[in-house]
Order: structure tokens, then C-alpha cells, then sequence
């Protein structure tokens, strides 16, 4: 168990309060530098620089998930049999944090010399890699918040101040990815081989980034409230069982998938809609970062609200039903200027969600225990780990469908932009293909997610459960 340095009354002082929420914030920066990189320009890179087919891709991005499923669920329940002086959690977010770096690199550095079969092999390989390192370092993300604090309303300032963090790494990645692969690559109209080496490069330079931040954010937090119950003899199968005895956490795997494949796939088919839609991709690092500035405000004003007493659910439906808006309107629009109001929009929703739903992971998670008499916080958020890759794989092979369905050829895209034709005119299937994968899957995934969480009513309960986890708590202590 985590041995604290301090007494107790150390650990509720304002100083170290603002340390933990900035240095555990910190960790999500860079776990979002790396997964905006994979969702983003992964697919681009594969198609316009490999030249792997988007049917290939799509397939390797579904089948690389049953892998998911084995390791995260493995990597989640020897968490909750982990119990170090580091504490149960910060362990595996140190080690974690070089293969993760490893992976991101491997990713983007197909041998573009070698035949079909060789870089589709090197493809699957490292997005193993990749996928497990950060499975490493982003499962024990959430449920780490329950050990930081035991009271609801630090809890969700700790999981806003990680959102705005998240966000501002997405904004990284929206200002500065796309004009560092082609510094790296050296000319702004590198293509080919020479475009694959500055996304190789930038790799590089954002998985050293990576390792330095993860370091800083294990060295500064610290686990202040350990579970009721030490770590248990328990089979992985039991703890499998009593993850899912609970209809709250049910409710919350529906959202993460359905909430994040309709945003990723909107992020997977951007290049594509920018590059071949709005003929200009240079408006698409404008168009990221409005998506992602404009969520943080809207993270602050949903903690806000929450400390007001307004439920989390709430704040969270009213985010899904901004975002539908705007995806709406992308479905309807090739306007450069009216798609990046709707990016905006979406953004703002985006940001009430986010925030608000990794608050409501603890909660879930401390019914669990209340339930089930055993901390599975690390399962649970392993298998809703597993969930939200799920989905990553899912609106990535949406968005290759569509465009296998649309027939698309980047040479031949790309050699009627150049002559000055327009897409829609010239290929209007691929146009409208492009256009579904960039907003058609979000409305449907929209709309799935406002409906599954009518019925949560934890936020109605939870007081009542926290209370009786203190309760025995303080009697294990007195013990």
C-alpha cells in the first residue's frame, strides 16, 4: 500500500491539492498526444504514405481488437491484485509509459519499400504495440481518482483539470502535428516516402514528450485513499462477474462506445473531408483546434454546475444533445466556414460530456465496491478500456467501409484537386462516402447515447454509498 510521506491533514491543504489536480491533469496530455495521433492520421498515413488499402486497415484495426480484449482485461486485474509502496496504480502508469513511446514510433514507420503483404504484417504487429502500451498507461487512469481523494466534489475538479489537459493535448496535436511532418519531411508538398518520414520523425520528438510527462505525473501525486479492503484472493473470473453486478457501470460501457466512435469517426475521415471536400488542408489544424478550445470552457462550466448540485447525468445529456447539433449540420454542409461552426459546437457538447463522465467513473466504481464488498476499479476500467478501443476500431473501419464503398483512389483524388476539379462533380460517390464517414455514423452514435442513460439515477444514491464506504473504512482503520 501507498506509504504517505505526511499526515493526513497535509493531504487537504489547498497547496497540495492544486499539485495533484495539475499533476495527475498532465497524464491525459500525454495520453492524448498519442491517441489523437493514432485516430487522427493513422488511417491518412496508411493509405497516402504505406500504401495499404483502407479495406486492409479497417480489417486490421477490428481484428487487432480481440488482441485489446485479452490484454487490457489482464493488465486490469493485476492492478487490482497490485498493492506496492508506489501504491496500486502509479506502477503501471511509470513502466508503461516507454512502450507506449516505442509503439507510437513503430506505428508511423512502415518500411515503405516492402511488398503488400510485408507492410500490412509490420502494420498489425505494431499496432499491437501500440495498443498495449497504451493500455499500460491509460487504464489505470481512471480508477486511480477514487485513491485520490474519497470526496465527490475534489473528485471531479481532479477529473475536469485531466480533461482540460486532454484537451490541451489534442490541441497540440491540432496546431503543431501536421506542421512538424512536413518540416520533418521537408518540403509542404512532401508525398510518399518522404511525407512517411516526417510523420516517423514527429513520432519521435511527441513519444520523448510522452515519457517525460508521465514521469512528472507519477513523482507528484500520491494515492491518499486506498480501497475498503486490501487486496483479496480472488479468481480473475469472480472479479470479472462482479464488475458487470452492476447496472450503472452496464449503462456506462453502452455510452463509451457509442460516445466515442461517433466523435472518433468524425476525427478518423477529417484529413479526408478537408483534403478532398473543402479542397484545403491547411484549414484543418483551425478547424481542431476550435473542436478542442472550445470544450474547455464548457469543462469548467459543467464542474461548476455539478458543485452547484446539478447531477453529472444531466450535464451530460445536455453535452450529447449540443453534439448531435453540430453533427446534424456537418451531414448537411461542404462549407468550410459552416463545418468549422459545427466542429465549435461540438466542441462546446464535447467538453460537458467529457468532463463530467470520467467524474461519474469513480461513482460507478465505488458502487461496485459498496455492492460487491471488493475494489474492481482497475477491471472495470479495463474492460471500458477495452470499450473505448472497441469503438476507436469500429469508427475506423466505418469510415474504411465508406470509402471502399465510395471507391476511393487517393492518386486520382489527388490528380483532380491538382487539375482544380471538383470531387463532388468528378467522383460524387467517393464525395458523398466521405461525407458519411465524417458525420452520418456520429448522429447514429449520438443518438444511442442520450437514450441509454435516461434511466442512471446513481447521482441520486451515491451520497448514501459514500457514506457507508467511509464508514467502513474508518472501521478497518480502528481495526
Amino acid at each position: 500500500m501507498q506509504i504517505l510521506k505526511h499526515e493526513s491533514s497535509y493531504y487537504q491543504t489547498t497547496g497540495f491539492k492544486w499539485r495533484q489536480r495539475i499533476g495527475f491533469g498532465i497524464s491525459d496530455y500525454a495520453c492524448n498526444l498519442a491517441y489523437l495521433l493514432a485516430n487522427t492520421y493513422l488511417l491518412f498515413y496508411y493509405t497516402n504514405c504505406a500504401g495499404i488499402s483502407a479495406g486492409a486497415a479497417g480489417f486490421m484495426f477490428v481484428v487487432t481488437k480481440f488482441i485489446d480484449a485479452v490484454t487490457d482485461y489482464v493488465v486490469g486485474a493485476m492492478i487490482d491484485h497490485t498493492d506496492t509502496k508506489m501504491g496500486r496504480y502509479r506502477p503501471w502508469m511509470l513502466f508503461g509509459a516507454p512502450v507506449l513511446a516505442v509503439g507510437m514510433v513503430l506505428l508511423f514507420s512502415v518500411p515503405t519499400g516492402w511488398e503488400a503483404g510485408a507492410k500490412l504484417a509490420w502494420a498489425y504487429i505494431t499496432y499491437i504495440v501500440f495498443s498495449f502500451g497504451y493500455t499500460l498507461v491509460n487504464i489505470p487512469l481512471t480508477p486511480i481518482v477514487t485513491a485520490l481523494s474519497s470526496n465527490p466534489a475534489e473528485r471531479t475538479k481532479i477529473s475536469t483539470t485531466r480533461q482540460v489537459f486532454a484537451n490541451l493535448g489534442s490541441l497540440t496535436s491540432s496546431l503543431f502535428v501536421i506542421p512538424m511532418v512536413y518540416f520533418f519531411a521537408g518540403s509542404p508538398d512532401a508525398a510518399g516516402a518522404e511525407l512517411a518520414s516526417g510523420y516517423r520523425n514527429t513520432n519521435i520528438v511527441l513519444g520523448l514528450i510522452v515519457i517525460v510527462i508521465m514521469c512528472i505525473c507519477v513523482f507528484t501525486i500520491v494515492e491518499i485513499n486506498p480501497p475498503t479492503q486490501a487486496v483479496a484472493k480472488s479468481t480473475f473470473l469472480q472479479d470479472f462477474g462482479n464488475a458487470f453486478k452492476n447496472k450503472y457501470y452496464i449503462m456506462l460501457l453502452v455510452l463509451i462506445f457509442f460516445m466515442y466512435a461517433g466523435y472518433l469517426g468524425m476525427y478518423g475521415a477529417m484529413q479526408y473531408y478537408y483534403s478532398y471536400i473543402v479542397g484545403d488542408v491547411s484549414a484543418m489544424p483551425t478547424a481542431l483546434s476550435l473542436l478542442t478550445i472550445l470544450a474547455i470552457p464548457t469543462m469548467l462550466v459543467a464542474a461548476f454546475l455539478n458543485g452547484k448540485g446539478i447531477h453529472k447525468v444531466k450535464i451530460t445529456q445536455l453535452g450529447a444533445v449540443i453534439d448531435l447539433i453540430g453533427y446534424i449540420i456537418l451531414f448537411f454542409t461542404s462549407s468550410s466556414t459552416v463545418a468549422t461552426a459545427a466542429l465549435g459546437l461540438i466542441g462546446l457538447g464535447f467538453g460537458f460530456r467529457s468532463g463530467m463522465f470520467f467524474a461519474m467513473m469513480p461513482d460507478v466504481f465505488d458502487y461496485t465496491e459498496w455492492k460487491c464488498g471488493r475494489c474492481l476499479a482497475g477491471t472495470q476500467s479495463a474492460i471500458s478500456g477495452f470499450l473505448n478501443k472497441l469503438a476507436s476500431a469500429f469508427a475506423s473501419a466505418a469510415v474504411s467501409a465508406c470509402l471502399t464503398w465510395g471507391g476511393y483512389n487517393a492518386s486520382k483524388l489527388d490528380s483532380a484537386v491538382a487539375a482544380g476539379q471538383k470531387i463532388a462533380e468528378v467522383y460524387p460517390k467517393t464525395h458523398m462516402a466521405i461525407n458519411f464517414a465524417f458525420s452520418g455514423v456520429s448522429i447514429v452514435s449520438g443518438i444511442i447515447a442520450i437514450l441509454v442513460m435516461i434511466p442512471y439515477d446513481l447521482d441520486k444514491k451515491y451520497p448514501e454509498i459514500r457514506t457507508e464506504l467511509d464508514s467502513r473504512r474508518t472501521g478497518k482503520s480502528e481495526a
